[in-house]
């Protein structure tokens, strides 16, 4: 791979890969990029992971050139991060306006990385504890069969 592959293979690293993983955002970016590139792309991806490619730099650079231009925005999800925790509100106030999908993408994954999958409503709450009711109800049958076919019939109670 030639230096001209390389940035060229860089630069579509950095547009697919800035996105949260396992979102409709990254998926609409490797259906724009193609066939072949995709099949690139994973080689690149795969080449990292192995340690025969450095990862990229572009990322950086692309920031420390929007940061020389004075002019800050927010380009991935990093960056997303980055201002959430420095508490730059006017960037996130001027993402949100410019690309409100992505901002609520990007907000939806970084409340499931802190660990903000807990129900919050009491609705929620309400239901959780007559589920746990349930499941005691059903474990307590004492005849074998009929505990097993309580168990078949209520299966979604006991999955996690």
């Amino acid at each position: 791979m030639n230096q001209t592959d390389y940035n060229r293979m860089a630069k579509i690293f950095n547009y697919v890969y800035s996105t949260p993983p396992n979102t409709a955002e990254r998926e609409k970016r490797l259906a724009e990029i193609g066939e072949e590139d995709a099949s690139e792309l994973w080689d690149f991806y795969l080449g990292i992971c192995s340690g025969r490619i450095k990862a990229p730099e572009v990322a950086e650079k692309e920031r420390e050139m929007s940061i020389a231009s004075g002019r800050e925005r927010i380009a991935n999800y990093e960056d997303f991060l980055t201002a959430s925790r420095n508490g730059r509100y006017d960037l996130l106030c001027e993402f949100k306006r410019s690309n409100p999908e992505a901002y609520a993408c990007y907000a939806e994954q970084m409340g499931a990385s802190l660990g903000h999958k807990k129900p919050k409503k009491t609705r929620d709450v309400e239901r959780l504890v007559e589920e746990k009711k349930k499941r005691s109800e059903i474990l307590a049958i004492q005849d074998t069969m009929a505990r097993h076919k309580a168990i078949y019939e209520n299966m979604a109670l006991f999955r996690q």
